[in-house]
């Protein structure tokens, strides 16, 4: 069989980095015969030419707003590559490009959205539906961090952490979505979420 692409993806923490893995795997006769190398293409045969390994990326926000950024040339940025485990790529918005304006630099932090992502080797592609929520929930996590302990006492309980409790409940409750089904849906979820925490001064835009 052809080769066939699959690949998982991480933000970090800080949310300045989405890191894209390949998992398409190696060749094998029994178990994988869709993976990398021959009979299929070989991960050393990826030139940026003649094959090449290339990246789309279009991030919706929570206001609609569509972003097709232009694609990225893997084998430029991160090769060569000698085995599967050098397919690990991480994307910054210094690499996000709109008609030749960066997204940021390096140090910005990337958009909470829904990331369409596309990982094509020649023909051959794969596309993942991902919501990117990392400003989001770190702005949770700090609302969380500030909490006291009055909610565990008789009497009335701050504001502040009923929308702590709220927005984590609420941000676990989207996280529950089929984002490529739902994809609206997650998208007004997500607004409402950045309204929130925008409103408690721990978000910033």
């Amino acid at each position: 069989m052809a080769l066939s692409l699959s690949f998982s993806h991480a933000e970090r923490v800080d949310n300045k980095v989405l890191t894209i893995t390949d998992t398409s795997g190696v060749y094998h006769a029994v178990t994988n015969t869709t993976g990398w190398g021959a009979p299929n293409t070989a991960v050393g045969d990826i030139d940026g030419v003649a094959v090449t390994l290339v990246l789309n990326i279009t991030i919706t926000t929570s206001d609609g707003t569509v972003t097709v950024y232009d694609p990225i040339n893997l084998r430029t940025g991160f090769g060569p590559f000698v085995t599967v485990n050098d397919l690990v790529f991480t994307i910054d918005c210094s690499m996000l490009f709109d008609g030749g304006t960066a997204l940021g630099t390096a140090n910005d932090e990337l958009p909470d959205g829904v990331y369409d992502i596309t990982y094509s080797c020649n023909a051959i592609t794969t596309t993942n539906v991902e919501l990117i929520d990392g400003r989001v929930e770190n702005a949770a996590f700090k609302l969380l961090r500030m909490m006291n302990t009055a909610y565990e006492y008789d009497g009335c309980i701050e504001d502040t952490t009923i929308v702590a409790i709220f927005v984590k409940t609420y941000l676990d409750s989207v996280r529950t979505l089929d984002v490529a089904a739902r994809r609206q849906s997650v998208l007004e979820q997500l607004n409402t979420l950045e309204r929130l925490l925008i409103n408690t001064s721990v978000y910033d835009i």
